[in-house]
């Protein structure tokens, strides 16, 4: 795909760095990208609320907060659950590397890079995007705390407070895998690989048998062996946000 033929797109860009931050927006706006530019993490989560971009750009530095923070925090605001992100910072280690993508990131490119190679990770990350709202096959959750509620897809399902808890704690960082020990650590307490495994199964069919369509063919609570349980799905519920500057 030539720069020419890419379609515009509103990217948020949050960075420290003047200097990096402005030649990342150059780069991008040859592309006839809308940028929006953030220099730290409150004015960032405003920026992403307020015109929801199509995509992110963040360093893992910032005045406020660190990059794996922010990230976090973005996830968990209902229109950026899926927007993809990408890191770019001058940490190389693997471990940061790791935990960059743990926390939500979808690529990370180490600086200094070349334009070429920023515009090549952006159009791979909004072709992916692209096809995935295209699909539009994912649900949508919307949660409720208070009623201890779940709507799918306007559906309104009531769930113990126990389910309630579980779906929430996955809902919370959708695209992470969660093993079932980590899950009897986090929602039922128990001491780290402690507790029977099979209360998480359990409990996880009795929500699959309330919110998917088809509870033997499950959509929204998907499970890979080895990995753990993840969320496919659209997350809406009330959250206060940082009072905009």
């Amino acid at each position: 795909m030539s720069a020419r033929s890419v379609k515009p797109n509103t990217i948020l860009t949050v960075h420290g760095d003047t200097a990096a931050r402005k030649v990342i927006g150059r780069a991008l706006a040859r592309e006839g990208h809308t940028i929006l530019e953030a220099t730290d993490g409150q004015t960032a989560v405003c920026l992403a609320s307020a015109h929801r971009p199509d995509m992110i750009i963040l360093d893992a530095t910032l005045p406020d907060m660190n990059g794996l923070e922010l990230c976090v925090t973005l996830r968990s605001l209902p229109y950026v659950t899926h927007t993809p992100i990408l890191f770019v910072s001058e940490r190389h280690s693997a471990y940061y590397v790791a935990q960059a993508l743990d926390c939500g990131g979808d690529d990370f490119l180490h600086r200094p890079f070349a334009p070429r190679e920023l515009k090549a990770r952006v159009r791979a990350l909004l072709r992916r995007a692209e096809r995935r709202n295209k699909d539009g096959t994912r649900p949508v959750l919307r949660l409720d705390g208070g009623a201890h509620r779940v709507q799918v897809n306007g559906r309104s399902v009531q769930l113990t407070v126990t389910e309630y808890q579980l779906l929430t704690y996955l809902c919370q960082q959708p695209r992470q895998h969660h093993r079932a020990h980590d899950l009897l650590t986090a929602v039922w307490g128990y001491a780290p690989n402690e507790g029977d495994t099979a209360l998480v199964r359990n409990h996880i069919r009795n929500l699959r048998r309330k919110i998917e369509a088809d509870p033997d063919r499950p959509h929204i609570i998907l499970a890979l062996h080895g990995r753990g349980y993840t969320i496919n799905a659209v997350i809406e519920h009330e959250q206060g946000q940082p009072a905009c500057p």
